[in-house]
């Protein structure tokens, strides 16, 4: 009875990591998108918002979950600073919120902060996109881009990095 015993709680637990290493966990790196569906239901999104709005650093105005390697929910509460993806190309989900997004212009002050990843402090020109719940915009890879939130205003957003198509 007690070896029956020991070995349910094995296979038990052995189950459930398996089941933890299929599931995407938040924060963490990812070699690459999982190979089997993941669903979350609108409930849980719900959840990782309102664990994000705790965790806003001042620093960057914002917190984030990466739901996949290339998907990534983030909530912002201010303005971000400039950024350029050279290969990887953008397609955001406003999901809550509102804000507004300039596209294309000139970087100022790039720095290289990652392979193929430029980090600047704005941008000179662009175009200004108000969005808000609902909205949903493509930025192309080597596209410069800058967020800005309103004091005082949120948004939360969704991010599929995306490898274009030529």
């Amino acid at each position: 009875m007690k070896s029956s015993l020991i070995v349910v709680v094995a296979v038990s637990a052995l189950g459930g990591l398996g089941l933890l290493a299929q599931a995407p966990r938040g924060g963490q790196p990812a070699a690459g998108d999982p190979k089997t569906p993941v669903f979350w239901s609108a409930q849980r999104m719900k959840e990782i918002d309102t664990g994000l709005s705790t965790r806003v650093s001042p620093q960057t105005n914002m917190a984030g979950e990466r739901l996949i390697a290339s998907a990534n929910v983030i909530y912002r509460a201010g303005d971000s600073g400039s950024e350029i993806h050279e290969k990887l190309a953008d397609l955001i989900f406003v999901r809550e919120g509102e804000g507004s997004i300039v596209v294309g212009g000139k970087l100022i002050g790039g720095q290289t902060t990652a392979p193929d990843e430029i980090r600047g402090d704005s941008l000179e020109g662009g175009t200004r996109y108000p969005v808000t719940a609902g909205d949903t915009i493509y930025i192309p890879a080597n596209m410069p881009h800058q967020f800005f939130v309103e004091k005082g205003k949120h948004w939360v957003i969704t991010i599929v990095k995306i490898t274009p198509k030529p």
